[in-house]
């Protein structure tokens, strides 16, 4: 009877061991494997930004515009090298829209969302300067602030994205006088 106790006892614990050290690697190995998986989502985002530049090229406004909305990179950045490719990306992407808007309205640019997503870009770019700092801080709630003020932020980027990418098909149309 003690026998059959201390090698359930010695069981339970050689799983437990097993789960610890399987937890451990699966630990070791989601660091780097978190960063190839965001890499990848960048690489993604800027081979969108390129199929945007094809489309424009070949006189497609509406698909080049449908990339370049979809190329921007709206997740928070875990590598610091990497948020400042995203910060070059969507810079590049704001000076594709100017051009596209320049070549659709004739030389002029009149796009008053403009503003309003390089406001949040920029704002966006801070956030994400502070949550690197609070990474290694102890304080979670502030974390959690910051991962809220981050989805916030997307959120209010995409609608003036949608509201810039309006604009510019609206200023695609012939002005009807009647």
């Amino acid at each position: 009877m003690l026998t059959a106790l201390l090698s359930i006892l010695l069981i339970f614990a050689g799983v437990g061991l097993l789960l610890y050290l399987v937890s451990l690697l699966f630990n070791a190995f989601s660091l780097p494997l978190d960063g190839v998986w965001e890499r990848w989502r960048i690489a993604r985002c800027v081979a969108r930004g390129r199929r945007g530049d094809a489309l424009r090229e070949a006189g497609d406004v509406d698909g080049a515009l449908r990339e370049f909305r979809a190329a921007f990179f709206l997740y928070p950045v875990r590598n610091r090298t990497a948020a400042s490719v995203v910060v070059n990306h969507h810079t590049g992407l704001l000076s594709r829209l100017i051009a596209l808007t320049e070549d659709v309205q004739g030389g002029t640019v009149r796009l008053f969302s403009l503003a309003k997503v390089d406001r949040l870009l920029n704002e966006r770019s801070e956030l994400q300067r502070r949550y690197f700092n609070a990474r290694g801080a102890p304080n979670r709630q502030r974390r959690r602030q910051l991962d809220h003020d981050l989805d916030q932020n997307r959120r209010e980027l995409q609608a003036a994205l949608r509201q810039m990418i309006v604009e510019i098909r609206a200023s695609r149309q012939p002005a009807r006088l009647q």
